[in-house]
């Protein structure tokens, strides 16, 4: 189903390396025995017939190892379930984890779930049955989720920032001096400094154009 299929999509992108060995759409013999939202929606045995005659599957289960050092499932359900609370996101009927159940019919208010499997392997999803919903692949917003930033990000966002701060220096200097250098080559800071300390109104853009960088790398910390 194209809203399950990018809600998959998704996860996989901000956890590309994550374990995929719980995944699973389409139910084994024990689902097909059953009334489940894992069964065929045209032949299987289904809680609802929807209105199209396409064979579809309504629910996806996703496996809990994410394999990211701060993004984990239970900050996945927790944003889909909030979503979904708000009112922002309608195309789910129920999410189980971790021994909870989280269910459109009850408001989304958390109860415990009995069920024989206990969804701590993995979580599950189950999809609306109305066909605007169903084909539905608007962003699942899992990009918003907050996680804290790792070395890697930490180190990427200070080469970014020397960049920057040389990409600003050097337009003063170019702009005003019309000083010429290598593209790329790093200016020669103490020459810089001698430049700004004269030229008051340079030395004002160039600090307002870095307090705008440090304001951007504020909001990823």
């Amino acid at each position: 189903m194209p809203s399950l299929v990018q809600l998959r999509a998704e996860l996989n992108r901000i956890a590309p390396g994550r374990d995929k060995t719980s995944d699973g759409t389409i139910g084994d013999t024990a689902h097909q025995g059953r009334v489940s939202d894992h069964n065929d929606d045209e032949v299987g045995r289904v809680p609802i017939r929807d209105a199209d005659s396409k064979h579809e599957v309504h629910a996806i289960d996703l496996d809990v190892d994410l394999r990211e050092s701060d993004l984990t499932m239970e900050k996945v359900v927790q944003h889909v379930v909030g979503r979904c609370r708000s009112g922002a996101e309608k195309r789910l009927r129920y999410v189980i984890y971790n021994r909870r159940i989280w269910e459109a019919s009850n408001g989304w208010k958390q109860r415990a779930y009995s069920g024989d499997n206990a969804h701590t392997q993995h979580a599950h999803f189950s999809a609306s049955y109305e066909t605007k919903l169903e084909a539905s692949t608007v962003s699942w917003h899992l990009e918003d989720i907050p996680v804290a930033l790792t070395e890697a990000d930490k180190k990427w966002l200070t080469t970014q920032i020397d960049k920057a701060a040389t990409s600003a220096a050097e337009r003063v200097w170019k702009t005003k001096w019309n000083i010429n250098f290598e593209p790329g080559s790093k200016p020669y800071m103490a020459e810089a400094g001698s430049i700004l300390a004269h030229v008051p109104s340079e030395h004002g853009l160039a600090a307002e154009v870095l307090a705008e960088i440090n304001t951007k790398v504020d909001k990823q910390l």
